[in-house]
């Protein structure tokens, strides 16, 4: 089972097209990032920080930022 997957190596499995869908959901008062790979049956990966396994952002702000310098165009929100 993965932990959740870096920045380093989300990059590339996005540049290649293997992410197959994103969702943004509340961590309390923060969003997180969760992957998904294959299809409806698998699951979803979060994101995580160096130090954390899953990493935050204060507001959806800052995540769109991050989520187009990955090549992310779209994502789901649940809050």
């Amino acid at each position: 089972m993965r932990e959740g997957f870096h920045e380093t190596t989300l990059r590339p499995l996005v540049a290649s097209g293997s992410v197959r869908e994103c969702k943004v959901c509340r961590e309390g008062e923060r969003w997180a990032l969760w992957v998904r790979l294959g299809g409806p049956g698998s699951k979803w990966i979060p994101v995580r920080s160096q130090r954390e396994p899953v990493r935050t952002w204060a507001s959806l702000d800052t995540l769109v930022r991050f989520t187009d310098s990955l090549g992310i165009r779209l994502f789901a929100v649940e809050s």
